[in-house]
Formats: C-alpha cells, structure tokens, sequence
C-alpha cells in the first residue's frame, strides 16, 4: 500500500489499546523470564526478515545463506540467554532494539565461525529464506541503504500482519470472497473501477465505495494497534506510524 498510503492510514487518536507485547518485553526484562521470552519470541517471528534484509543490504558480498545463518545465530541466542539487559525507554523502539542487537552480534561473532546451535522449531518459523529473497529482491537491486532497507521491510511487515488482521475479521463474518475483491482498492488505486466490480459483487457502485472506505478506516486501526506492538514506553506511536508509512512511499 503506497501511495495514498498516508491519508488513508491516518491514526485514529481515538483508538485505545492495552499493553502492547514490546512493553511486556521491557516490563518483563526485570520480571518473569518466561513472559518475556514468549512475547519477545513471538515479535521475533514476525520481524525477523528486517534483519535478514538489511544484511543482504549491508554487505553485497553476503549470501543468503550466511544472512540467513547470522540472522538465526542473533535469534536464537536472543531467545535462549533472554538478553534483555540493553533494553531501556530510549530504546522502546523494538526495529531499533533489533537492529542495533544485531549490529553486536556482527560484531562479536566472525562469519567463519561455526554456526551456533539452533533452535530447529525457531529456524521453521522464522527462517523462510526465499520468501524474505523474493520480498526484498527489489530493494536489494535499487541500491538502497541497509538502513532504508530495514526499515521499508519493516514496514511491510506490519502493514501485512494489519492485512492479515483485516482479512480474518472479514472471513470470521463469512465475507472472505468481499474482502478479496475489494482489498486491491485498499491503496486508492482502483477508484474508477468500482462500477465493474459492483457489477460482479451485485452491489450498488455506492455501496462499494462505503465498503472500501470502511476497511481502509479499520486497516488504519488494525495497523496502529500493530505498530503499537512494536514500541515501548514513552515512544509517541502516531510518529512511529508516520515514519513506517513515508518510508513505504518513498521512492
């Protein structure tokens, strides 16, 4: 969703949400280890392949294999020891605990070494190598920063967990067929068909055009909640949002 990705996701100030995972990992770091490491491990499932991406970035001489086996090796030691010690307020943002973590484990641990020990159920879900290839190819090519890289698969993470949201919502009401033939309209794109597909659906044109409207305001709070997900303490979520969205338009 880019584009008009910015005024169609604009944050609802209104919105109100509970204790976000990220702030049950910061809470946790001095607590119960095994809430922590359930929350910090289900994070990690979903946001690893920013990693992996600004690996491929970073250095072009870096195989997907050894992107692959650094991002795992960080992961799991992640889980396994519980390093939760560099956590603190200013670093509420968890792409930016992640990513600087990461920036540590290059640094310590030489590409030559063995690879540590994993975690096979771990490697399962997070380590699809070639579906994070084929999700970051495009950045890979245009010559990006490893930063911008990060941070724009970052942002496509969350944006796709928010579609994913929206799409069991709608399935768990029956409406699965609805929602995959109105999503592609998500990003403002495909105003002027809406006649053809209200055709299709057996819908009135204006019907359509509330519908959309409608889900494009439930994503807007479906991926606020997700990016809330994602920030600790004392970080201002509405910047945090904006950020992810302008580096999803950009060019």
């Amino acid at each position: 969703m880019v584009g008009s990705a910015k005024d169609q996701l604009a944050p609802s100030r209104a919105a109100t949400f509970p204790s976000t995972q990220w702030t049950m990992v910061l809470q946790a770091a001095g607590g119960d280890e095994g809430a922590s490491r359930a929350a910090l491990q289900e994070l990690c499932c979903a946001y690893w392949s920013p990693l992996y991406a600004f690996l491929r970035r970073s250095d072009p001489c870096l195989g997907h294999h050894d992107a692959k086996d650094l991002v795992q090796g960080f992961l799991t030691r992640l889980l396994q020891r519980g390093d939760l010690e560099s956590v603190s307020p200013d670093k509420g943002r968890f792409r930016t605990y992640l990513l600087s973590g990461l920036r540590h484990f290059q640094i310590k641990r030489a590409l030559h070494e063995k690879a540590a020990k994993r975690d096979r159920r771990l490697e399962i879900a997070l380590l699809e190598t070639d579906h994070a290839e084929a999700l970051c190819g495009a950045d890979l090519r245009d010559g990006i920063s490893p930063e911008l890289a990060y941070d724009r698969q970052f942002a496509r993470v969350a944006l796709g967990r928010a579609m994913e949201a929206l799409s069991l919502e709608y399935r768990a009401r029956g409406k699965e067929a609805l929602f995959e033939r109105l999503a592609p309209f998500l990003d403002d794109a495909g105003r002027g068909e809406y006649a053809a597909i209200a055709a299709r659906l057996g819908l009135k044109q204006g019907t359509v055009a509330v519908t959309v409207h409608r889900m494009r305001a439930r994503l807007s709070v479906l991926l606020r909640a997700e990016v809330e997900r994602t920030t600790g303490p004392g970080v201002d979520v509405e910047a945090e949002l904006r950020s992810l969205l302008e580096v999803l338009s950009s060019p």
